[in-house]
């Protein structure tokens, strides 16, 4: 650390709206229709800017996540750092070598080989043929592609092709290694692999940007992020500060555009739903909150008729799984005395203890006297959750861990920078030490 790898110095670029004319055969095309006067006279073709005055730098060894929205400017950032296109203004500076994961494919020719789109993207990327050649059983041993290793790339998958194109990057032994989001098109095992590889990496003093969408990936790599919004430089600080800079911009901006989520799952004509919504501890509306922090739902439905004692259920799960979590009045006890007319229910946890992802949630009602069902929604209400990128199993439990030396002095660090307490040991001593 200390030494400025990368400069990114009040960079700006825009696009020109529409058909460009970057081939010769296009320029050609625009000189012979601008010599015929053929030319549209008075119309100039709008832009967009995709970056306006981005300025960062990097120091050796540091691994920089980049996230935005969409459209934000993430990866013509790396474009630019990655010589393919040029800045409009400001200055570019990367010293060493780099090697850049940016599109699938890129750089690979369908009708070569594996085998021989290894020595083209080595030789690319600045390797040379020898150094291929004492590399290559490690690259297609890491990529796990040894049984297609002699088959024309374009008959692999576009799994195959990332899995090929970053095991290459990623052997090169960059000064500066650069990634975008094309990971995601790989399977589990491999993705953690990458992020072994990207670790091991950054320990040896490789300078890592990653640009992902996956928040929990981009944590578990990088300690610093910066967020992109529209092209201009919205945060630029720890990774967890970033993530939670940039969420609560996202969920501040879904929640004046999303309107109320109704219609649907109306069991009876007796009750509408009107929504189901997210509060933080602030009382703020979200759709994004911390692993463990406090968590206000607020259920919205209108009644054409009193229910005595009216049972709300509230239900989460993940995309894919069965109920995670399952809360239910009438279970607790308590059914709740609604009149015709508007109302307003409240459901507050102390925390919510899953890993990060996204969630979603349903609304359930009955009849207590009955047993009739009033209402039961799809599961369409959406929370995501950030634990800060340490969770591996589906919850993220308080726990405590407890270390006992009788004649030594321990120094335990942070395991993550989630956790607040460093925890001294000293002669004798017994310390619990709280993690959340």
């Amino acid at each position: 650390m200390g030494d400025e790898v990368v400069r990114f110095s009040r960079v700006s670029k825009r696009f020109r709206l529409g058909a460009g004319h970057d081939s010769l055969r296009d320029i050609l095309a625009a000189g012979i229709r601008k010599l015929s006067g053929r030319r549209s006279r008075g119309r100039r073709k709008p832009t967009v800017r995709a970056l306006t005055d981005v300025d960062f730098s990097i120091q050796r060894g540091e691994a920089l996540g980049i996230i935005g929205p969409n459209g934000a400017g993430k990866s013509t950032a790396l474009k630019i750092l990655a010589g393919i296109i040029r800045p409009d203004y400001g200055e570019v500076q990367v010293h060493g070598r780099l090697a850049a994961l940016i599109e699938v494919g890129a750089g690979f020719h369908g009708d070569l080989t594996g085998r021989e789109n290894v020595y083209l993207n080595g030789a690319i990327l600045g390797m040379t043929r020898a150094e291929v050649r004492r590399k290559l059983d490690d690259i297609v041993a890491f990529a796990g592609l040894e049984k297609f290793l002699d088959t024309p790339v374009k008959r692999y998958s576009s799994g195959m092709y990332a899995r090929l194109g970053f095991s290459i990057a990623a052997h090169v032994d960059p000064d500066v290694l650069l990634v975008d989001e094309v990971l995601s098109v790989g399977d589990a095992v491999f993705r953690l692999r990458c992020m072994d590889r990207m670790n091991e990496l950054v320990r040896n003093g490789t300078t890592l940007i990653l640009v992902s969408h996956n928040l929990d990936q981009m944590q578990s790599v990088c300690d610093r992020a910066i967020v992109l919004d529209q092209g201009r430089m919205a945060f630029d600080g720890p990774s967890q500060s970033a993530v939670a800079h940039y969420m609560q911009a996202m969920s501040k901006t879904y929640m004046s555009h999303r309107g109320d989520l109704t219609g649907g799952g109306q069991v009876s004509k007796d009750v509408e739903l009107k929504n189901l919504s997210f509060y933080d501890g602030g009382n703020r509306g979200v759709v994004w909150m911390r692993s463990g922090h406090k968590l206000t739902a607020k259920v919205k439905f209108t009644l054409a008729r009193s229910v005595p004692k009216l049972v709300v259920e509230l239900n989460m799960r993940a995309m894919v799984s069965e109920n995670l979590v399952s809360i239910n009045s009438g279970r607790d006890g308590i059914t709740i005395q609604a009149g015709a007319g508007e109302q307003e229910i409240e459901l507050t946890i102390p925390g919510l203890p899953v890993r990060g992802g996204q969630y979603f949630w349903n609304v359930r009602m009955w009849n207590g006297d009955s047993g009739e069902m009033l209402c039961d929604s799809p599961f369409r209400y959406p929370l995501c959750i950030d634990d800060g990128g340490r969770a591996t199993g589906i919850l993220c439990l308080d726990h405590e861990w407890s270390v006992v030396r009788s004649k030594s002095t321990i120094s335990i660090p942070k395991p993550h920078a989630n956790l607040s307490d460093d925890v001294k040991m000293r002669e004798g001593e017994h310390e619990n030490m709280p993690v959340r």
